[in-house]
């Protein structure tokens, strides 16, 4: 089997057991709502949920491996000089915003709560991972762009 072809099916693959869990996942919070839990307050829930959350990003690490390894040696250094410096400098941005945020003044702010109108704060805490996460993205992709135009 060529390599791409072994990538795609590892990565068939990788996608069938995302949706497997996603369906295992489902069924548990089916199952305890049908024996009568509150699956919006049930720590059962939240422990599904963060099984589920766990063997994503460990499919997804794996995916990622392989697919790190299957590439040339140019693209690789695209990639980790991308993350390295356009994360980086995503999240200086984000750092900004952060230190901004501890200053008094900012508890003017209104910031709108991002999951289902939650305002205590572990939705602030991923509201504010997600979007650093999000800056980091951007910059890495600026720096992608970067690093291939300036190597054509």
């Amino acid at each position: 089997m060529t390599g791409k072809r072994k990538l795609i099916l590892q990565s068939v693959i990788g996608v069938g057991l995302i949706i497997l869990a996603a369906f295992a996942t489902g069924g548990v919070l089916g199952f305890l709502d049908a024996k009568g839990q509150d699956v919006n307050t049930s720590s059962a829930a939240l422990w599904a949920v963060g099984v589920f959350a766990a063997v994503t990003m460990l499919i997804s690490l794996w995916v990622g491996l392989k697919w790190m390894s299957s590439i040339d040696e140019a693209a690789q250094e695209a990639h980790k000089w991308s993350w390295f410096w356009g994360g980086s400098g995503g999240m200086a941005v984000g750092g900004v915003l952060v230190i901004m945020a501890s200053l008094p003044q900012a508890a003017a702010l209104n910031i709108p709560a991002w999951y289902s109108d939650r305002t205590d704060p572990a939705a602030y805490a991923a509201t504010g991972a997600f979007a650093m996460l999000t800056l980091m993205l951007i910059g890495y992709g600026v720096a992608w762009a970067w690093w291939w135009l300036g190597r054509r």
